[in-house]
């Protein structure tokens, strides 16, 4: 199994996926969905707490992130992540492009680390930062406790989108009781990406 960029300078170029069920990337139609949306990512930080193949984080570093973090807890998944990210850079040397950070941790604490990086970008770039929480959907406490982190201290300025399935995962109703307003919600399937800014105004 392969997944393809869909748009930027790295369009059509493929990424490798693990053999077997280690992941569940976002579909490609729900993909194709937010970024027909968000097409220019240029000058963002995305930072995607459970990368898996890293598709959604390449996607905005081909679009012209200016950095992208990907998180990833499996060590399987975490050597093909490095290798998708290596396969990347290679293609791509002669383009104009981001900077990618792979890295190892529950995504609990990644959050935490990431906000030692952040609160050294300028206000500008702290409002064109993008938090993804995609967790495999039964691990609903990942959800809790990230958005638990980041609404406890008004320190966090960008857009934090949220991938779940009401079925398997979180309703986006539970999202709303948690205190998150939707600034817009795409859907494909039982599957949806949740966006909502922060800080969270009244």
């Amino acid at each position: 199994m392969s997944l393809k960029i869909l748009g930027g300078f790295a369009r059509g170029q493929v990424l490798a996926v693990p053999k077997g069920d280690l992941i569940r990337p976002t579909s490609v139609m729900l993909r194709r969905r937010i970024y027909d949306f968000y097409q220019d990512m240029d000058g963002v930080t995305f930072v995607d707490l459970c990368a898996g193949s890293g598709a959604m984080g390449f996607e905005a570093w081909s679009r012209g992130a200016f950095r992208i973090y990907l998180n990833e807890v499996n060590r399987h998944v975490l050597k093909t992540l490095e290798e998708n990210r290596e396969n990347l850079l290679v293609r791509n040397h002669h383009k104009k492009n981001g900077e990618i950070l792979c890295s190892h941790f529950p995504a609990e604490k990644l959050i935490k680390q990431f906000r030692v990086d952040y609160e050294k970008l300028t206000d500008a770039q702290k409002e064109e930062t993008v938090i993804f929480l995609d967790p495999p959907y039964s691990e609903k406490n990942i959800y809790i406790d990230v958005i638990k982190y980041l609404q406890a201290e008004p320190w966090f300025f960008g857009q934090l989108w949220v991938e779940s399935d009401p079925k398997k995962g979180i309703p986006k109703e539970a999202l709303s009781d948690m205190g998150l307003k939707a600034e817009k919600i795409y859907e494909q399937g039982d599957s949806y990406i949740f966006v909502t800014n922060f800080p969270q105004l009244p």
